[in-house]
């Protein structure tokens, strides 16, 4: 068994200025100590990336399923998108998830419904697809207590783009360091967009 998920894995200039937002609320947050690490985990930026479907444990017949599934989205044209402003779920004023923002919505949208309605009976999702790209999870809420002011400094401002033009299946390896991503199978999308 191997815990998986479906992702789109983003262009290293996109990680990078993502990696320049998290080190601004990383600063924020009380910087990287241990006791900052204790209150939030920050997404490293090898790791970020928009999931489109969490699988959770799956077995080798389900990893095939997946790449079959995946294998299907060849003839999707790949498209671009923006990253822009910041969010938190489950709001900016009880922050337990901060994110990044995705536009235009509608094709990535449209990409998670393919991967969902192949592979619906893994790990059925209850809740509407949002579009997002976590950057940090917070233990203590309180931890950034001007995220609203963050919220609204960038609020729907494009930090970056990136292009979609490929689905990954990643491995997701659990470790006292955190997580760790590892691509497991990826299908490109069409270039004739």
């Amino acid at each position: 068994m191997l815990r998986a998920f479906i992702a789109v894995p983003l262009e290293e200039a996109a990680r990078a200025a993502l990696t320049g937002i998290i080190e601004t609320l990383e600063h924020a947050a009380g910087g990287r100590g241990r006791a900052a690490s204790g209150r939030v985990a920050w997404v490293q930026r090898e790791n970020l990336h928009l999931t489109l479907k969490f699988l959770g444990p799956v077995d080798e017949h389900q990893v095939r399923r997946a790449q079959e599934a995946l294998d299907e989205l060849g003839d999707i044209p790949s498209f671009r998108i923006d990253l822009r402003g910041i969010g938190a779920f489950p709001s900016p004023g009880r922050p337990r998830v901060i994110w990044i923002g995705i536009r235009p919505q509608e094709p990535v949208q449209a990409l998670a419904a393919s991967v969902e309605s192949r592979l619906a009976d893994l790990h059925p999702e209850n809740r509407p697809f949002s579009a997002h790209i976590t950057i940090g999870r917070l233990r203590d809420p309180s931890v950034l207590p001007g995220l609203e002011k963050i919220k609204e400094m960038w609020n729907d401002r494009i930090i970056t783009s990136s292009l979609v033009d490929r689905v990954t299946l990643f491995q997701s390896i659990l470790s006292p360091r955190g997580a760790v991503y590892r691509p497991f199978y990826t299908v490109r999308l069409n270039k004739e967009a």
